[in-house]
């Protein structure tokens, strides 16, 4: 999808190939330049040739002729990939946890349609990692993480959806707390609270959709200023089980116990003496990293496992005979 990077209703052209989107925009931008062009008489629809019709229109018939000289700049016209496919996978791993989710943001006292936040920040991706290092669905960066999480080379639990769930319900409340907002909380998630602090104060407005409009800074650019409306527009196609993303297994988690041991334990350990899946266990433990896995470092004394297969009174008869 080409379309201006400013005002998002204003889609030039849709194209099939990713590879013939570079000549579109190239196309797109000598047609804006032409009507920048045209003279009032010619700039109507009657007598524009269908590709210049097409962009007239998207523009909205816009009459000054500098409004197309500002769209055709290089900033101002971006490519879309559809993200179809990704969102879909992501709606099926998300029911694994979205029950849980919402439990734990009404514990934690957080509206419960935050938890489609993860929709925009990571596709529901638990291995996600930015090129900054913000990791799991929820993008924790490890200074933020390590106020709720442990965040070690053997454990990491940015890559717990549930365990990090908490961790971002209660930073979101520390925002809301802080901007008096939950909007402008959300807003705070991506881009931080001392920059919508700043936005506050030169905008002259707690309003999301004032600060958006006429906030202007270096480091507020196209994935900050959509980012609210990104989260609003994904929560209304989950909120409506929209028929693109109900099809298939609703899914869920293994039965699991969560248990702990008293003492340093390696998982190859656990695994032998109960009998257990460790496909299944992975799936429970994600936040366990490939140290863990490989039985080089062992699980911490009294730190708490999940583990499916195996009932807690099964568990307790072969712990304590």
């Amino acid at each position: 999808m080409i379309h201006d990077s400013i005002n998002l209703g204003h889609v030039y052209e849709v194209v099939g190939d990713p590879g013939a989107a570079k000549h579109a925009v190239d196309a797109v931008r000598a047609g804006l330049l032409n009507l920048a062009r045209a003279t009032p008489a010619d700039r109507v629809e009657e007598k524009l040739e269908p590709r210049l019709k097409r962009l007239y229109l998207a523009m909205e018939a816009i009459e000054d002729s500098k409004a197309y000289e500002f769209a055709a700049h290089p900033d101002r016209i971006r490519v879309q990939t559809g993200l179809k496919e990704k969102l879909e996978s992501a709606f099926l791993v998300s029911r694994k946890y979205l029950t849980r989710m919402r439990e734990i943001f009404q514990e934690e006292g957080v509206p419960e349609d935050l938890v489609y936040l993860p929709f925009v920040e990571s596709a529901f991706d638990q291995e996600a990692r930015s090129k900054v290092g913000a990791t799991g669905i929820w993008q924790f960066m490890p200074a933020t993480a390590m106020m709720d999480l442990r965040v070690t080379p053997a454990i990491d639990e940015r890559h717990d959806p549930l365990k990090s769930t908490r961790a971002a319900a209660r930073f979101l409340r520390k925002n809301r707390d802080l901007l008096k907002s939950w909007g402008l909380a959300v807003m705070a998630y991506h881009h931080g609270a001392g920059l919508v602090q700043k936005a506050i104060r030169k905008v002259g407005s707690r309003d999301p959709v004032a600060i958006i409009k006429a906030f202007k800074d270096p480091s507020f650019r196209f994935a900050s200023r959509n980012y609210l409306f990104e989260f609003l527009a994904m929560s209304d196609v989950v909120s409506s089980q929209n028929p693109l993303f109900s099809s298939g297994p609703d899914g869920g988690l293994p039965k699991f116990i969560t248990v702990s041991f008293q003492t340093k334990t390696k998982v190859k350990d656990i695994l032998q003496r109960y009998h257990l899946n460790e496909a299944e266990i992975r799936i429970l433990n994600p936040h366990f990293r490939e140290p863990i896995w490989k039985s080089e470092n062992p699980i911490p004394a009294h730190y708490p496992v999940r583990l499916a297969g195996i009932t807690l009174e099964e568990f307790r008869r072969l712990e304590y005979p």
